[in-house]
């Protein structure tokens, strides 16, 4: 049987590829910011994505609840160049998606959705 790990790499393929071009890098993120698996680029530091994903989910999470307006289900960073979203995966982890400036952030929603439930089901 695959280890958690080969497993979280398979769904974060999936992402990735059902995604096409869209998705420039993923990572699995415990929630105190510890990558698990990250299939991010190479000009980008996995560990302070994983670092950005937990404090912006954390953040996100408090605003939420100050607000009353329930938990958390996703966290999105519009910038010039691209996107940033963090999902929570379950209790303990993270789903970190980094997309193209331009990608079609809907269909990208649906995917990244799946690969969390799955990688929640997998830890």
């Amino acid at each position: 049987m695959a280890s958690r790990q080969e497993q979280i790499t398979t769904v974060l393929d999936h992402l990735s590829s059902n995604a096409g071009t869209d998705v420039s890098g993923v990572a699995a993120v415990s929630m105190d910011g510890i990558v698990l698996v990250s299939k991010m680029s190479a000009d980008v530091n996995a560990d302070r994505v994983g670092a950005v994903a937990a404090t912006m989910m954390g953040v996100t999470r408090r605003v939420s609840g100050e607000l009353k307006i329930g938990m958390t289900e996703e966290t999105i960073i519009k910038a010039d160049n691209g996107l940033f979203m963090v999902l929570p995966a379950g209790d303990q982890s993270l789903l970190a998606v980094n997309l193209r400036q331009g990608a079609n952030l809907g269909l990208v929603r649906i995917e990244a959705r799946d690969a969390a439930k799955a990688i929640a089901q997998i830890l």
